[in-house]
């Protein structure tokens, strides 16, 4: 049977890459019936602000667009051809009907024919490159921020949809621009106005990839089968599953009304479309299948990612099938340290339509109990300035803890107190919320408030804009926990797809705790921030919209939840520290601010300095976070030579140095180590000595290339007359079999010390 699709379908591909959803979307009512599967034709929020973007910015055009009459939602086809001939006063036309009558050349021998196609906007200009020449540009009008590959994808294939149509009614006189344009919501607007940005971009790589989609993916996937008791689509089940119609149908394989160990594989969390691919071709479908997949890492042919995530996902897998929370292989974490006095929790709920935060809220805790009420806000619009207010009502907050926690302390430091110093350390539960934050933070740094008073927060969460280095731009470089970042690092949990707040606190405290229990209206499948439907509906004033105060109960939930989450953790870190095998390594000294680094006059140049020091603090936080993995994984990353086995030794090269000769194993052949490291220590994998950056220099190491070349079965190394001498290394010396040696890559920052001697020093300079 043939089958019709549309922009829609590509646009679906491109944005989801699912098999199943494409599928789907090609069949009659009746075959879906068949399945039998269920469609959601509730109209979205999402759909219905795109639409009312589009028809605004339509109107806006006034005279200048040919639109569709009163009574119909698409141009008629005697009017798309008048526009298209140059039969018509108008440049743009609106809801252009796109349907050749003949079958589309690009689709010949598929079995596919095109459904209608509607285009947002069309224009038409004089032809610059042609003299008496018209020339159509193909406009996409998109309710977001960000125009997208999809969002390009759907345009060119608008474009080859065009040509066929120009094609059948002979407009030689007619061109497609080779740039597209996609209208989107302008950087300092609201999705209410009519102020938008344009995006022009060139069509040439998004028709290469309409091209290969329509010949070779799309007529595979059309000839998957279904009917009753089978379906031959792949799926898998991640976040971006949460905006489509089909959801509910395919979540039936992973819910709680299967036997755990036979739910589909999508139910383990970190699983990539590509990972369960390569699991389903050797014949692993369902949990209790990966739960039984032992030595999955060393099955020849899996790719490497998967290869060295296996343990994870088989521990994972076991959790889910037992319903117990197990550890993972991660011994410990640099992530977060043992000892909290303050902890500072944070939540940022973010709009992704007016790229804005939609909730922000703060609290206190100390000594596991709250301080005060926690402050949220809830922003009354998308604009910057209700933005700004929030951000300085709450983190304003957040500065004065800081600031008392750092008075508290510096009184210690100068003997006027005699009471303990306090550890403070900054919690949020998702990565993603602390990247919002960061931008949030970025739209405002020409506001006096935030550059002055919440310049710390800048050197906290600092905007990419004003971080010094590409590679510093990543949320595990902030001093700051993504509690989630932790829990999964350490721990395989019950929890389906994702770990989201609600899912993890419910797993570990349970159901009739404090955990994150969400009302109808704000629980989501795989994700425990607002939704865009209750975010949407409020910026909208929806009559189905939640209240504010509804909104601030459920951020305080989520806060409570945090806290009772990082109590359970410290606990879990306290009863293996009484065994010898701490989980929380961090270690931090009580909280005082940068002594450097006045916020109340800052200037450039101060950021510059905050900046230095972040990355500095960055490096090292890299750096200690790879040490803290298993050897494994360090060995398999490349950074680092495991069980090398000590052969002989001589006389290096400097005076009091010495070199050693290790035999290497065959695993350890491809690591990324050479002579031009500077920043590599000798150990026995003890963690006392690789996570404790104070010991590196008694472990300092180099790698020597010798002339003549060694085999590649064996490695030099130099060690000075300094790390010869200190008790550490020969303590390793007499304690270490000769098979039991590291070589790892620690940290070794030459510069951050001396760029900041600098910039002080021209701060000095400025101000005299």
């Amino acid at each position: 049977m043939a089958k019709g699709f549309s922009a829609t379908t590509v646009k679906s591909w491109f944005q989801y890459r699912c098999e199943r959803k494409v599928r789907y979307e090609l069949s009659s009512d009746d075959e879906l019936a068949s399945v039998p599967v269920v469609k959601d034709v509730r109209e979205q929020s999402w759909a219905i602000l795109g639409k009312k973007f589009e028809d605004g910015l339509v109107d806006a055009l006034g005279q200048a667009v040919l639109k569709p009459r009163r009574d119909e939602r698409v141009l008629s086809e005697s009017l798309s051809a008048a526009f298209l001939k140059g039969q018509r006063p108008e440049r743009y036309a609106a809801q252009v009907n796109l349907f050749p009558k003949n079958a589309a050349a690009f689709l010949q021998g598929t079995g596919l024919f095109l459904n209608r196609n509607i285009a947002d906007l069309l224009r038409i200009d004089l032809s610059s490159s042609k003299p008496g020449s018209r020339e159509l540009t193909i406009i996409d009008i998109k309710a977001t921020r960000h125009a997208t590959a999809f969002h390009k994808a759907q345009v060119a294939f608008y474009v080859r949809v065009l040509e066929e149509v120009i094609r059948e009614m002979k407009l030689s006189d007619l061109t497609i621009s080779d740039h597209g344009e996609i209208w989107r919501i302008a950087d300092r607007a609201t999705a209410e106005s009519r102020e938008f940005d344009v995006d022009r971009f060139a069509l040439t790589p998004y028709l290469r990839l309409v091209d290969d989609f329509c010949a070779n993916v799309l007529p595979d996937i059309a000839n998957k089968k279904l009917g009753n008791g089978f379906d031959e689509t792949f799926f898998h089940l991640y976040f971006k599953c949460e905006q489509c119609s089909f959801l509910e149908h395919c979540r039936r394989s992973i819910g709680p009304e299967r036997v755990r160990a036979s739910r589909d594989i999508s139910a383990v969390a970190g699983l990539t479309h590509e990972a369960k691919r390569a699991l389903n071709r050797r014949s692993i479908f369902n949990v209790g299948q990966l739960a039984a997949a032992e030595g999955l890492g060393r099955m020849p042919g899996l790719s490497w990612s998967l290869s060295k995530r296996a343990p994870l996902l088989v521990t994972r897998a076991k959790s889910l099938a037992t319903e117990e929370i197990l550890r993972t292989e991660d011994e410990h974490t640099y992530l977060m340290p043992g000892k909290i006095d303050c902890a500072l929790l944070i939540s940022v709920d973010h709009d992704p339509v007016d790229d804005r935060v939609a909730a922000l809220g703060y609290a206190r805790i100390d000594s596991g109990k709250r301080a005060r009420q926690a402050s949220i806000v809830v922003p009354r619009s998308g604009g910057l300035e209700d933005e700004r207010n929030a951000l300085t009502a709450v983190l304003s907050e957040l500065i004065l803890d800081l600031s008392q926690i750092d008075e508290h302390n510096l009184a210690i430091e100068e003997g006027r107190s005699q009471a303990d110093p306090l550890f403070a350390h900054i919690f949020l539960y998702e990565p993603s919320e602390a990247i919002n934050l960061q931008a949030a933070i970025g739209r405002h740094l020409d506001s006096e408030a935030i550059r002055n008073g919440l310049l710390n927060l800048v050197r906290l969460f600092p905007p990419e804009d004003v971080v010094p280095e590409p590679e510093f731009r990543g949320v595990h470089h902030l001093p700051a926990t993504a509690l989630r970042s932790v829990i999964e690092q350490l721990f395989a949990l019950p929890v389906a797809v994702a770990y989201d707040l609600r899912q993890v606190s419910q797993a570990i405290l349970g159901s009739e705790s404090n955990a994150y229990a969400p009302g109808p209206d704000f629980e989501r499948p795989f994700s425990s921030l607002l939704s865009i439907e209750v975010i949407r509906g409020l910026r909208e004033n929806s009559p189905k919209a939640q209240s504010r105060q509804a909104i601030v109960e459920d951020v305080n939930a989520r806060l409570v939840a945090m806290q009772e989450l990082i109590a359970w953790l410290v606990e879990k870190d306290s009863s293996a520290a009484q065994k010898g095998a701490s989980l929380l390594r961090l270690a931090k000294r009580p909280f005082r601010f940068q002594a450097s680094f006045d916020p109340l006059n800052a200037m450039d140049l101060d950021v510059l300095l905050a900046c230095e020091l972040l990355e500095n603090r960055a490096g090292l936080l890299e750096a200690l976070i790879n040490l803290a993995k298993p050897f494994q994984r360090r060995r398999d990353s490349g950074r680092s030579l495991v069980k090398i086995h000590r052969d002989r030794d001589f006389k290096g090269s400097q005076w009091g140095s010495r070199r050693f000769i290790f035999h290497v194993p065959s695993e350890s052949r491809e690591a990324e180590l050479s002579s031009g490291d500077m920043d590599l220590i000798l150990h026995n994998d003890a963690p006392d000595l690789r996570l404790n950056p104070s010991m590196w220099q008694e472990i300092s190491c180099r790698i020597v290339d010798l002339d003549p070349p060694l085999p590649v079965n064996q490695i030099c190394v130099e060690v000075r007359k300094q790390v010869l001498d200190s008790q550490t290394f020969q303590s390793l010396l007499d304690r270490t079999p000769d098979d039991g040696w590291f070589i790892d890559k620690a940290f070794f920052d030459v510069n951050s010390q001396r760029a900041a001697a600098f910039i002080s020093y021209l701060g000095r300079e400025v101000s005299a």
